[in-house]
């Protein structure tokens, strides 16, 4: 049945530059029917679900993903390293200016020509209409600020996939202040099959007007990797439906992220004791509570202990973006301070004993903790250091 979805229509006209924003045959929309579910993470690969996918965030930064409408195929006869970007607008909050992405979603249909397939994830620092990221250089390889392998993807149907990054492939990207796009503010993202057998009819679902979300435009960038287009790394423009009032070239997507001004920090290269995962669930406030998760791959044994670093206010950015997530160092020694690997201001060490390594647990905040930004680590004991979880650095408390 999902062969029928789409009308193949003819590349001649596409192939304008990419100065000016170009029109897609409308024959190439069709409706979605048949939704189903699954997620993805980087230890289990795609399971199909039920719409229960694990909860990632805690908070949500971006979503469009409801109100199915259409989808959108090739223009052509194959998919494959066809990239077609899309932007999207990440809310202004917290004094960072920035977000760090812990997972996401996103939506598309496969027509019946093959059963799985591999992809890119990629997430762009910066896009600008019509002319896409900086990141990208004519006719050679380049790639975005973060990629990702996903392998195993169903074909055959219409799918939502939840796609895990937390727990070490967090990916932090600007917020709606972005320098990088000027007066857009927006950030890229993509899908791009790399292994689908050829098939002419894979593609992501399309947004409504009615439905437009801040920061999203009508247009979406198409780089053709495999030359079969444009040539090989070639941005081939950018593309719109026209304006009809039922869809918008705005793919259906959804950003989760960590809590306001918190970044989780991780060694590189990674120590064999670091398998514990550590997440705030919330931004730490004076008053209320440091409300944590720590979980593992397998069951724990022996208390858990969280261990607290008090800082002073720092301004600009936090202090593990990316370009040097490699200065934390999990493993510790006990008993001692935490070893962060970065001059941090003079203060306490505070030791939170024995709490559940299960669920979440939730510890006050002392007033003494006031203005200033913690570094924690959690700890798993029994008779020594078991295991050590990644560093979390929280905003201002």
């Amino acid at each position: 049945m999902f062969r029928s979805f789409i009308t193949i229509a003819a590349v001649a006209g596409l192939a304008a530059g990419a100065s000016a924003q170009q029109q897609m045959p409308a024959v190439s929309l069709q409706p979605v029917s048949n939704l189903q579910y699954g997620s993805y993470d980087f230890n289990n690969g795609f399971t199909v679900t039920n719409g229960g996918n694990r909860a990632i965030g805690p908070d949500t930064l971006f979503d469009s993903t409801g109100n199915v409408a259409y989808y959108y195929g090739v223009v052509g006869a194959d998919t494959t390293k066809q990239e077609w970007m899309d932007e999207t607008q990440l809310p202004n909050r917290g004094a960072t200016g920035s977000e760090q992405i812990t997972g996401m979603a996103w939506i598309y249909c496969e027509g019946g020509y093959t059963a799985y397939f591999d992809a890119y994830v990629s997430l762009y620092n910066d896009t600008v209409a019509c002319a896409g990221s900086s990141s990208w250089s004519s006719g050679v390889p380049s790639f975005a600020d973060c990629v990702y392998g996903v392998g195993g993807l169903p074909g055959s149907g219409c799918w939502i996939v939840t796609i895990d990054l937390s727990c070490g492939f967090e990916c932090v990207l600007p917020d709606a202040s972005n320098p990088l796009s000027g007066a857009q503010g927006t950030i890229g993202w993509s899908v791009t099959p790399v292994n689908c057998n050829g098939s002419p009819f894979l593609g992501p679902f399309l947004g409504r007007q009615a439905d437009a979300a801040p920061g999203s435009q009508d247009l979406f960038e198409w780089r053709d990797w495999s030359g079969a287009y444009f040539g090989s790394y070639i941005h081939g423009g950018c593309y719109w439906f026209g304006g009809i009032p039922h869809a918008r070239a705005d793919f259906h997507v959804a950003f989760y992220g960590a809590a306001v001004d918190v970044q989780n920090c991780y060694a590189n290269p990674a120590l064999a004791k670091d398998t514990l995962c550590l997440e705030l669930t919330a931004q730490p406030a004076v008053g209320s509570g440091i409300s944590y998760v720590v979980s593992c791959g397998s069951a724990l044994t022996g208390g858990v202990r969280l261990y607290a670093n008090m800082e002073a206010p720092i301004s600009g950015v936090a202090g593990c973006e990316q370009a040097s997530m490699g200065s934390w160092t999990r493993q510790v020694a006990l008993p001692g301070t935490l070893s962060t690997g970065k001059s941090v201001a003079a203060g306490p060490n505070l030791t939170f004993d024995s709490f559940g390594v299960t669920g979440s647990t939730t510890i006050p905040v002392p007033g003494s903790m006031g203005g200033k930004r913690l570094v924690l680590q959690a700890i798993q004991i029994s008779g020594g250091i078991l295991a050590a979880s990644n560093g979390v650095y929280t905003g201002t408390l």
